[in-house]
């Protein structure tokens, strides 16, 4: 019988109490203020300059951040590789996920990364933002891990991939599954097409975009309305960074047997 690989438990609660933390202000503009080596109390938007400034009370945090900085640290998206991360470690640790299964989950966030250059550069490096290029991989992902038989890899990952819409809808006030619910049912052929993932001439197509999801929470009307039609864009690159950090971490968290 094949046992579970459990995460450190002093890393991950860290890193779901970061992850808790960034999610309470995921694309509100709000800020957090954290005390630093000085003693004084700082206020900031960027939890990249929290991970690395902030002088943590709570000692399981202060772990997690500094796990977290041994690696390449994006200049952005921070708080999306927050909530992904803790995500993935919390479907993961409920799944009982072997190492074998582990390694799954993590070749499944290279190919999601690797997809994301593929969309990016049919809109010439840009892709949707608000959380839609995320979920837009899901499909693939899916498809990628039931020709290896990964299903429960995949399964791990895609609860990863949907969340960051979800938190961004919970911080501005809306019922995040009424958000999600209302962008999967006007998403064309659940999520990802049949010709986007390689099968020619299964839908027509008149544009490249036709198979991105597109329609989206605008926060800014607080609305659902086609946000690539709005210019919500975001670099591809930002998106295949945030999955490569969150891939290397986690393999690197994983690696962790415990904390002295």
């Amino acid at each position: 019988m094949t046992r579970p690989a459990v995460p450190c438990a002093a890393l991950a609660g860290g890193v779901t109490a970061l992850g808790r933390a960034a999610a309470a202000v995921y694309g509100t503009g709000k800020t957090v203020q954290y005390r630093n080596a000085d003693g004084g109390y700082v206020t900031t938007a960027s939890f990249g300059e929290l991970l690395r400034e902030a002088v943590f009370n709570d000692e399981d945090m202060a772990r997690a951040a500094a796990l977290l900085l041994a690696g390449n640290l994006p200049e952005q998206g921070v708080k999306t590789a927050l909530i992904l991360l803790s995500a993935l470690l919390e479907r993961g640790t409920q799944a009982g996920c072997a190492e074998e299964t582990w390694r799954q989950v993590f070749t499944l966030l290279d190919y999601g990364a690797t997809f994301t250059e593929r969309v990016a550069a049919e809109n010439g490096g840009q892709v949707v933002g608000g959380g839609l290029t995320l979920l837009t991989l899901c499909r693939p992902v899916w498809k990628y891990a039931r020709e290896h038989q990964w299903e429960l890899a995949a399964d791990v990952v895609i609860y990863g991939l949907e969340q960051p819409l979800l938190r961004l809808a919970e911080a501005a006030g809306f019922d995040g599954y009424a958000v999600f619910e209302r962008v999967k049912a006007l998403a064309p052929n659940q999520f990802f097409s049949l010709h986007q993932v390689g099968i020619e001439r299964s839908i027509q197509v008149d544009s490249t975009r036709t198979d991105y999801i597109r329609v989206g929470l605008d926060l800014g009307k607080g609305t659902v309305r086609d946000l690539l039609e709005a210019g919500v864009l975001e670099d591809g690159a930002l998106i295949r960074q945030v999955l490569a950090f969150v891939r290397e971490r986690g393999e690197a968290l994983l690696g962790v047997a415990d904390v002295l």
